[in-house]
Order: C-alpha cells, then sequence, then structure tokens
C-alpha cells in the first residue's frame, strides 16, 4: 500500500478552461496516463488542492467523477482556485458522496486511511516568501495577515483532531500533513505554518501552489525532521508523487 500526492491538477470543470496558455498542453492526458499506470486500487493519493477551475459546485460534477475514476482512494483538500469547495463540511460530504474512492476530505479536520492520519489546510502566502513570479493566475498571491492567522488556526484544528484519531486507532498511525501553499520557502527562515508543522513531527509535508518559474521559491528536503515535498503537477512533471509505502 502506497501513499501518493498531486497537487494543482486544474481541472476545466463544465467551464472548458484549459491550460494551454501555461504551457500544460493536451492536460489532463498527461497526468492521467501517468496516474492510471503508477496507482494501484488499493493505494492512496493525496490531491493538495486547485483540483478544478469551477467556481460552483454544479460545474465541479464532470472533475470529480474524473478523479473518482483514476486508481487508488483519494484525500481532498481545498486550494486558493478551488471556488466551489464553500465552507460547509455538510454539503461538502453530500456533494462527495456518489464517488466511491474518495477516502475523505480535509476541512479543519484530519483523515484516518489506511496506515496514515493526514492532517492540514489550505494556508496562504507569509511574510517571509521571497520575491515570485508576478502577472498570472497562479502562484503570485500577496501575503496576508488576516489570512495567515486564519489558516494557522485551521491548520492547529486540523493537527489536533489528527491527535485525537491518534489515540483512538488500536496501532501507531504514520503522521503526514498536508496543505497548498508552501509552509516554508527555498530561503529556510521559520514562518508560522512551519512552526505548527515541526511541532507535529509528521514523516513527510507534502504541498502544491508553486507553478513555473515560482517552483524555485519552495523548500524541498528535509528541515526539523520532516521531509517536505512539492508535488504541484508541473513540479512533479505531471505524475503523482510517492510519499511513503507501507
Amino acid at each position: 500500500m502506497r501513499l501518493w500526492a498531486i497537487g494543482d491538477t486544474h481541472l476545466p470543470s463544465s467551464r472548458n478552461k484549459d491550460m494551454e496558455r501555461f504551457g500544460w498542453h493536451e492536460h489532463p492526458r498527461p497526468l492521467m496516463r501517468a496516474w492510471d499506470e503508477k496507482v494501484a486500487a488499493d493505494d492512496v493519493v493525496i490531491v493538495a488542492g486547485d483540483i478544478s477551475w469551477a467556481t460552483r459546485q454544479h460545474e465541479v460534477v464532470d472533475d470529480l467523477r474524473w478523479l473518482d475514476e483514476r486508481p487508488g482512494k483519494k484525500v481532498l483538500l481545498r486550494g486558493n482556485h478551488d471556488f466551489w469547495w464553500g465552507d460547509s463540511a455538510a454539503k461538502l460530504r453530500r456533494l462527495f458522496e456518489p464517488y466511491p474512492s474518495y477516502a475523505g476530505f480535509i476541512h479543519n479536520c484530519a483523515v484516518v486511511v489506511g496506515p496514515w492520519v493526514i492532517a492540514g489546510s489550505r494556508l496562504w502566502t507569509t511574510p517571509e516568501a521571497p520575491p515570485m513570479p508576478v502577472g498570472g493566475e497562479m502562484g503570485d498571491e500577496a501575503a496576508s495577515t488576516d489570512y495567515v492567522e486564519r489558516e494557522t488556526r485551521r491548520l492547529q484544528l486540523s493537527i489536533d483532531d489528527a491527535l485525537e484519531q491518534e489515540k483512538a486507532a488500536p496501532g501507531p498511525l504514520r503522521r503526514i500533513v498536508a496543505v497548498h501553499f508552501p509552509p516554508l520557502y527555498v530561503n529556510g527562515t521559520e514562518t508560522v505554518f512551519s512552526k505548527v508543522v515541526e511541532a507535529y513531527q509528521p514523516r513527510v509535508c507534502v504541498y502544491g501552489h508553486l507553478h513555473g518559474p515560482g517552483i524555485a521559491a519552495g523548500f524541498v528536503g528535509e528541515r526539523a525532521g520532516v521531509r517536505y515535498v512539492l508535488a504541484s503537477c508541473d513540479a512533479a512533471g505531471f505524475s503523482p508523487v510517492l510519499l511513503d509505502e507501507a
């Protein structure tokens, strides 16, 4: 049983928004081929935000079906472009109910699937972020004190829920954190997010959000006992990234 991640699938939704202008030719076909080849039915795949260009829930149905058709159990979390996600966990539960491969979603909570407990939140750009390429739709969101404070609370809520689920589990669980925005940048300067993540001590913290020239801004590697992995679609070569194997 393996744990994979892919972020920023940016599926077209019923709005038919393509990715050609970003150089993602024939997207999502290359991702579909790699996913179907690498991932087994009993594997788990974290979809780390920016799932669809939909803005309303009725626009995202085809994209949710597309994900359901891919192998593996899916754990979803929200990205900054997932306007269809909304703020109601009950509505999300009803929206995802028709798709049998969906193992859960991170929304102020954690998800236990197989030997893993997965906590996280969307996050946001922090003041420690280096200058980012601007002028596009992806990756250049400005820092916001209000958003950072709110996402810090949400991340902690999810980790607290993970700790409670660990207590109730019949055996030890492997800790994973999945977020959308980078919790740490290439400059290595501690952020409020990296502080919370590293206090929890997961095996892996996976994130997405960064694209094109912005990919180099994210921290990748080990720090304070946590392995940070960037899994946005173009950073990952349009192929799910292996995080762990049980």
